[in-house]
Parts: C-alpha cells; structure tokens; sequence
C-alpha cells in the first residue's frame, strides 16, 4: 500500500507543527534503506525511542563539553583555516578546484573532536573515509532505496539500475570497520579515571555498553556550503569586494579572527545567513512522522503518516523575501546597518529533530569563510566565464565541481 505523505510548505505552519507541537511531530519513519545503513534504530538522527533520547541529551552535554561555544574547539577551527589558506597560497592564483580543501578543513575538525587527532591534507585515510561517506550518500538517493520500500526483494534488481545500493553498502561497511577500528584503539589506551581526549572516550567512559555513534553527517554538510558560498561569489562579486571591505577596516589583513569578532561583522553575517536562504542543501529536508492522531487544519492525520518539512519552499517564498533567486544579504541589515538575525531561515531544521551539530557548523561557517575571504579574492577561472549554478540531486544538494582562482589579496 502507497504511504501518505504531508508536505508542509509555510512558515508559520512548520512553526506550528514542528515547534509547538514538536513532541507528535518528532517521529522518523522506520525506512530499510536507514536500518541498512545503520545496522538498526541506532544513532541520533533516525529512531523514535527512548534510547534515541538519552543519547541525544548526553551527545549535547558531550559537545559543550568539548567546546561548542567555547575555545577550545575555536581554536581547532581557526587552525584548519589558517591551513587552508597557507596551502590555497601556494596555487598563487591558479585555478584550483576547492572540495578536497574544505573537505580536509571542515573532515579535521570533525576528527578532531571525535577521534582526538587531525589528519593532512593529502592524507589516503581520510579522502578514502570521504569516498565512502559519497557512496553512502548516493545509494541512499538512488532509485532501489525507494524500491526497497515496497519490497526488500528488489534489491536483487539493483545491478539493472547501477548498483548504487549495492556499493553503498559495501562502502557503509568500510566506514563502520573504520570507526570500530578507532574504538578498539581507545579502549586500549583509555584512562577511564582521568579527562575523556576526545567524544569517544567521553563515549566509553559514561556507557561502556553502549555502541557508538556515527559522527559524520557534518563533514559533507559544512564543507558543501562553504563551496557554495565561494561559488556565489563568483557571480556576486559586488558582495564579495563589501565583505573585504568591512574585514579590511574592522579586522585589518594580518590580525587574527575569533568568534568574539563576529558581532563587529554583520555584513558578513548577513551574507551568510543569505547564502543559507538561497542554497538550501537538503530540498526535502529529513522524513518526520507524527506519532499519534492529530489535526492539521482542516484535516485529521492518522498516526504514522510521514510528514516532510519543504524548508526551501519558505526560503524562496517572494512574499516573505522579494526576487528570492539573487543573493541580496542587505535584506538581513536594518536601518542602521545591524545584523538581523531571521528565524524563517533554517538551515538547520527546526523543532526537536533539528540538527545536533548547529552550533558546530555556524562556528566553522564563520571562522572558515571571514579567513579565506581576509586573504583572498576569489575570481572565475577564465575571465567572463563563471562556472553554472548546477547542483547534484538527492539527499544532500552540492555544487558540481568546479574550478576558481584564490588570488591573494594586496
């Protein structure tokens, strides 16, 4: 039987459901392609029950334990970033194609936290890991992943269809052996009566019984709209000079840049916040379903129809943000040239299932692109020739490669 879906399209409806009703609108559809990614209702993203509770309170006790908000985890970022200019600085110019960069940069800080070490940029491990994660993410937007839905049998038709699902899962099962490699490492250096390193030691030391969880959603997300916003860029460039403009006066060309100076930048948090109205990663956003009977307007919904948040539909709405299409970040400054910050805007989801990493990821948004953009101006690899706004499909929406010049800034 065909399952019913809702999709809810406006503002203040997502408000509605997702926010003041949050509890009955919190569930995720048990869907096979998930359970065969993860092996089960496991991890903070996918399952309904209690466990999926406790697990996301003690995730986000871990993280600001580890130093959401604070310096500690600042400076990890700040590092990566001073990296990647200093390797961007060697191109003098020439183009360069940025998604192994931000890949490295945004994969490091992730490891960092979790793992308890950073890798280089060239290094085999960690573009391998990013090979995998890609696989993943393509067998979880192919064709059989909705076939399996109606019957797992379909699965011995995937070679007919490219063999997405099929390579996915055998890539999920290198990232998983990865991961257990890398508990097995700490369980035998772990000092369980001193400060945990790292997320996993934190992990093992407060549920040894416990399997671990997969931390790897960022990694794609984060750098995607970095890239992006170099992309859009290149087809604004009046936007760009400004931000110069203000990291020049307010910051100055040498000066260090921490989150205390972000307050001091609204220009560049209006342009940020802009670029997330406008390049929308995930369409469709992730599948809610309501947990109980419940009335949506006019209509009852029975318990366990699927509900989809259509986020982009109130980003690109022209009734809240006129000529929606052009990145315009004056629209997010007041009168007085303030920073205003809009809550129709959510990268991030919105409501109980919003996105755990939010802090994180605003924070490396930040302190990546005022960095790269205090020292370099980014220009089309042939004059007059910008690359296209194309973009992939599924389940995250990334630009396609493209190449640009990182010019270093006189």
């Amino acid at each position: 039987m065909p399952k019913p879906y809702v999709i809810v399209n406006d503002y203040e409806s997502l408000k509605e459901y997702f926010v003041r009703q949050g509890e009955v609108f919190a569930g995720r559809p048990e869907l096979i392609v998930n359970h065969d990614i993860l092996g089960g209702a496991y991890g903070l993203v996918f399952p309904n029950n209690a466990w999926y509770k406790s697990q996301r309170r003690y995730a986000l006790h871990v993280l600001r334990d580890f130093g959401l908000g604070r310096p500690i985890l600042e400076d990890a970022i700040i590092d990566q970033a001073n990296k990647m200019v200093q390797l961007l600085e060697e191109f003098k110019g020439e183009p360069v194609e940025l998604s192994p960069y931000f890949t490295t940069a945004v994969g490091n800080v992730i490891f960092q936290l979790v793992f308890g070490y950073v890798r280089e940029h060239n290094d085999e491990e960690l573009h391998m890991f990013k090979h995998n994660l890609d696989a993943v993410l393509a067998m979880n937007n192919s064709i059989m992943a909705s076939l399996v839905e109606v019957s797992p049998k379909f699965k011995k038709l995937d070679h007919l269809l490219g063999g997405h699902y099929t390579e996915g899962l055998k890539k999920k099962d290198k990232i998983h052996d990865y991961l257990r490699k890398e508990i097995a490492q700490h369980k035998k250096t772990i000092d369980y009566e001193s400060e945990p390193r790292d997320f996993i030691d934190a992990y093992l030391q407060e549920m040894r019984r416990r399997e671990k969880e997969r931390n790897i959603a960022g990694l794609e997300t984060t750098a995607t709209t970095s890239r992006t916003f170099v992309l859009y860029m290149l087809h604004y460039p009046e936007v760009q000079a400004k931000i110069h403009d203000e990291l020049d006066n307010v910051i100055g060309r040498e000066n260090s840049i921490t989150m205390t100076d972000q307050a001091r930048l609204p220009y560049l948090n209006a342009a940020i916040q802009e670029l997330q109205r406008i390049a929308v990663l995930g369409p469709l956003n992730l599948i809610h379903m309501v947990l109980e009977d419940v009335q949506m307007g006019k209509y009852k919904i029975p318990k366990g129809t699927m509900v989809v948040p259509q986020i982009q539909s109130v980003h690109l709405d022209e009734k809240i943000f006129p000529d929606p299409e052009r990145l315009i970040p004056e629209r997010h400054l007041d009168e007085n040239g303030a920073f205003r910050k809009d809550e129709r805007i959510m990268p991030f989801s919105l409501g109980r299932r919003a996105c755990l990493g939010e802090s994180l990821a605003r924070m490396e948004l930040f302190l990546f692109i005022s960095y790269l953009l205090q020292k370099f101006e980014f220009q089309s690899e042939e004059p007059g020739k910008l690359p296209p706004f194309e973009y992939t499909s599924g389940l995250i929406r990334a630009p396609k490669p493209f190449n640009c010049r990182a010019v270093l800034r006189k």
